[in-house]
């Protein structure tokens, strides 16, 4: 019941609307039950001849008909009364088809008045469920840009993917079903149908004229919606696309601190969606209300030629009166199935995996009492730093305490999973210590504003991470407002300018999905371009060259000893012949430091590292 009542705030911005929408549902209970009124009670007693010569009787002569009524209505209140006779004069007149005539016309008014309602209340109850839907996206992917990045290494970006879309669609569908409506079982209809026939098979050959009418309704407006839809599949594809592309690269989006960026990029996709949906909704929910006024209009014409039937004895009152009975049954806009236990269980249980999202904990941006930092000045210290992603798990690092000073190139290496990346991984705060501490310039990481201490950092990985934009864009991620000038120097530095210049649109080339339309080599070279435009004082490699081919690798180990000037660089190694020139290396083996020491110092050594080289020697010979 608590996952429902939060399913229902989401209803509180838009109380107006929903003030609205309840109004126009007491105005159209009101035309359904007027129209249900005169078309069973009055024609019902239009069919009674002595009912009729009692109203036309002269005002001395009606007595008896009103006492009859008053004695009819016994314990009923007065105003039913009054509203009962007020529409049975309205109804009746001295001749009996100017009588009919008057029933025709008010029925034919009514029911068109409740349809006209009933499009504009469904179409705004429908605007009403795809703002909601689309404001629990929203408050979705704000959360999760937001969350850590453990959360993300945890979870699958399909399992994020599914959380948005298919447990916000249950959800709407909840809330739709909650208070659906419900649908006439086939046999009913059957059933209703053979009556019909068995009734008066002349009357049911004019109510099946509509069959093809209604067919050609649907056969046109589907037309309309297939189109329509296509468009919103579309949409809703670019929608999953921009949502799929921020969360496989946020740790670019959190190194660059560009999780706004990310959230405005995506709301603007999805009120795209909210628009095309939306539009095609309001075609597909004309269909209801013009099948049913052509119904009408046949039975406006069952009630013409039906009541001649009864004037000249053909049909019994009572048969007519069964007829129409079982017409309007027949023809009533079919209710929603039930089961709805059901439908609220799929939604509860899509609301726990939402709500458990929602509920995460995101990364602490502006911790009370947080420092502001501009550049870095002296060193970066580890200071008996253990780490355990999980209670569960095992120490990932285990009483690491190292000195990075400013303007030294220092190199991680040992076997996978001895810790390098989580090491690293601490300085940006992707995670936090378990114990001890990271400090920049002798202050806590974790006292540190987390937009300006990432400002201070710049990441090249080893999967280039690009977004499906072009080449400006992507160069200048970090500087959306970067001019040419700046962005060809950037390339120029990481040697990328030659291949964009070469290109037909240069700056303005789409790179694809990931960067798919680029080489290895030229990804990472734009990856690195992106890291000189931030021009950060420290910088993070992760193996940038260790998946090209030989030219990409020098091109790109070019570019990486340009980036590497006047920086404090942090490189995770697999490939030890990229590292012979850092100021230190630390091995690394099961979370703990085992060596450290220049190259040339360690390969002097019997020891892990000297292992590693001899291990790599061997496979590249």
């Amino acid at each position: 019941m608590k996952f429902y009542l939060r399913v229902l705030q989401f209803l509180k911005p838009h109380w107006r609307l929903i003030s609205l929408s309840i109004l126009l549902t007491f105005f159209y209970i009101i035309f359904n039950s007027a129209s249900l009124w005169i078309s069973v009670d009055f024609i019902r007693e239009l069919f009674e001849p002595q009912g009729i010569q009692m109203e036309s009787q002269p005002e001395q002569n009606n007595r008896s008909g009103t006492e009859g009524l008053e004695n009819l209505l016994d314990g009923k209140n007065s105003f039913y009364k009054e509203i009962n006779l007020f529409i049975k004069k309205l109804i009746v007149r001295d001749d009996k088809y100017d009588t009919l005539k008057m029933v025709c016309l008010l029925i034919l008014v009514t029911f068109l008045m409740k349809n006209i309602i009933a499009y504009f209340r469904r179409l705004l109850l429908n605007f009403i469920e795809l703002k909601i839907i689309v404001d629990l996206r929203n408050a979705l992917n704000r959360a999760f840009l937001h969350l850590p990045l453990s959360y993300f290494e945890k979870h699958d970006s399909g399992e994020a993917t599914s959380i948005l879309f298919n447990d916000g669609k249950a959800m709407k569908d909840m809330l739709n079903n909650s208070f659906g409506r419900m649908m006439l079982a086939p046999m009913q209809i059957v059933t209703n149908l053979v009556i019909l026939v068995m009734i008066s098979w002349k009357l049911s050959l004019i109510t099946l004229t509509v069959v093809p009418l209604i067919a050609l309704v649907i056969v046109n407006i589907g037309k309309v919606i297939r189109r329509r839809s296509r468009r919103v599949f579309k949409q809703i594809a670019q929608v999953l696309s921009v949502f799929q592309e921020s969360v496989n690269a946020i740790r670019i989006v959190k190194a660059f601190t560009n999780e706004e960026k990310e959230i405005d990029k995506f709301e603007k996709a999805n009120y795209k969606f909210f628009r095309i949906n939306f539009r095609a909704n309001r075609i597909g929910y004309l269909t209801s209300p013009l099948n049913e006024s052509l119904v009408v209009i046949v039975l406006i014409a069952l009630l013409w030629y039906g009541g001649g039937m009864v004037y000249e004895g053909e049909l019994m009152a009572d048969d007519f009166m069964r007829y129409l009975i079982f017409l309007v049954t027949l023809f009533q806009p079919l209710k929603d199935v039930s089961q709805m236990n059901s439908v609220i269980q799929v939604g509860m249980a899509a609301a726990e995996r939402v709500f458990g999202a929602l509920d995460a904990v995101p990364e602490v941006y502006e911790k009370p009492g947080a420092l502001e930092i501009r550049g870095f000045k002296k060193n970066i210290v580890y200071n008996h730093v253990w780490f355990r992603y999980n209670e569960e798990e095992t120490y990932a690092l285990k009483d690491i305490n190292l000195t990075i000073e400013k303007g030294q190139s220092v190199a991680f290496v040992g076997h996978s999973g001895a810790g390098k990346s989580t090491l690293v991984d601490m300085i940006p705060r992707f995670y936090d210590t378990t114990r001890g501490t990271v400090s920049i310039d002798g202050i806590n990481v974790q006292d540190i504003a987390l937009k300006s201490l990432r400002q201070q950092i710049g990441i090249v990985t080893q999967e280039s991470i690009l977004f499906n934009d072009t080449i400006r864009a992507n160069i200048g991620y970090d500087k959306p407002d970067a001019s040419d000038e700046e962005i060809i120097e950037a390339a120029k530095i990481a040697n990328a300018w030659e291949f964009i210049r070469r290109m037909d649109q240069g700056l303005d080339t789409i790179v694809g999905e990931r960067g798919n339309k680029l080489s290895g080599g030229q990804k990472q070279r734009l990856s690195i371009a992106r890291a000189v435009l931030k021009n950060p004082p420290i910088l993070i490699l992760d193996e940038a060259t260790s998946a090209l081919d030989t030219e990409s690798e020098r091109l790109v180990q070019k570019a990486i000893t340009r980036l590497m000037k006047k920086r404090t660089v942090l490189v995770i190694a697999h490939r030890l012949s990229t590292i012979t020139n850092v100021d230190k290396i630390v091995v690394m083996r099961q979370g703990e430091i085992v060596e450290t020491g220049t190259h040339k110092e360690l390969l002097e050594k019997s020891g892990i590292y000297r292992s590693l080289t001899q291990s790599q020697f061997i496979e590249t010979a």
